[in-house]
């Protein structure tokens, strides 16, 4: 079973005077959401939803260019109302956030800041619904507000509507590039979406912007090994462990796809042991090689399918020795024939 881990993401609200605005930095974590693992291992967990993005305040005019609505005391209101909720997330006292917010957007309708950031106190909340509401509605006044175009992706993601999601998130990706979170965003959802492919290009880039967050690697490992992708699945998980020595889920996913790489290695050699005994029958270490290969096949596979492959080993054995009774090998295979014959019988 290949196990996700999670992730942390940060965002930025703002706060308002009246006369400039300024950036404070506050942390969030949005609910984690299960999902699938790869094709090839057994059934895993999705990572968590991402949080909301990166914002921006809105900006304010100088003191020198303040127009006549500035004055407006409801304005002024709105923007303390603003502030008032910008702290309250600060303080993870969301319903406090969501209440000022909302008495700033009912004394001035047109606060773009004051829906966006509503948004991400309901997206912080698990209110998916209402966070594509207030998003959409700071794009309705500001189509070209990045952020809010992110947490409306983020908020769909969250609905569980991934298609939306990932149209949200790729219109601002041409000039958001190199945002290390919308490229992990968007190889979650492609995961989601079972395009692992398409995954792994944001989470390589993701892993290229942010080299030392294990988590990306981690995220990253699960997407190659969805794709089938063994080598660079291994790559990733050895970059965790590198990164996180004590991360057992990542030791976990790298033991499962070093066995999806021994089983395909072992397939490739039962195939190639087998080609050679049909080309040339008289090759006998082609089949006392092959004996082995079944067994180790064996030793791979199913309970119902164990019984099968160990017969072929036993055919192949009896084969070696019809084909080379004087090989020093002769010894091995009559102690193998002694050991397989009751098992299949």
């Amino acid at each position: 079973m290949i196990r996700a881990a999670g992730l942390l993401l940060v965002f930025l609200v703002g706060a308002l005077s009246p006369v400039h605005a300024a950036e404070t930095p506050v942390t969030s974590t949005e609910p984690p959401a299960p999902t699938t693992a790869p094709a090839t291992p057994p059934a895993a967990n999705q990572p968590p939803a991402a949080p909301p993005a990166p914002t921006q305040p809105p900006a304010m005019p100088p003191a020198a260019t303040q127009t006549p609505a500035m004055n407006d005391p409801r304005i002024q209101e709105s923007i303390q109302r603003y502030n008032a909720g910008v702290g309250a997330l600060q303080r993870r006292d969301l319903e406090y956030a969501l209440y000022q917010f909302r008495q700033a957007i009912r004394l001035n309708p047109g606060l773009v800041e004051a829906h966006h950031n509503l948004g991400i106190a309901l997206l912080d909340l698990r209110q998916p619904g209402q966070a594509v509401e207030a998003f959409a509605r700071a794009l309705e006044l500001s189509p070209q507000h990045p952020e809010a175009r992110m947490g409306l992706g983020l908020a769909y993601r969250a609905l569980g509507d991934i298609p939306r999601a990932i149209s949200e998130l790729s219109q601002i990706l041409p000039k958001k590039s190199d945002d290390s979170q919308l490229q992990l965003a968007l190889g979650d959802l492609y995961r989601r979406a079972k395009q692992p492919r398409m995954a792994v290009t944001h989470l390589r880039e993701a892993a290229r912007l942010v080299p030392s967050d294990a988590s990306v690697r981690f995220q990253l490992g699960l997407a190659h090994a969805e794709a089938g992708d063994t080598d660079q699945a291994i790559e990733a998980f050895h970059g965790v462990v590198g990164l996180r020595p004590e991360d057992a889920d990542a030791y976990y996913n790298l033991g499962v796809v070093v066995g999806e790489k021994i089983r395909a290695l072992v397939d490739e050699k039962v195939n190639a042991y087998r080609r050679a005994v049909e080309l040339r029958p008289t090759l006998a270490d082609a089949h006392y090689h092959l004996g082995v290969a079944y067994i180790q096949k064996a030793q791979l596979s199913r309970v119902e399918e164990k019984r099968t492959l160990l017969q072929q080993a036993l055919e192949q054995f009896r084969l070696f020795q019809q084909s080379a009774p004087q090989d020093p090998k002769a010894a091995a295979a009559t102690h193998n024939i002694k050991v397989l014959e009751p098992q299949v019988k």
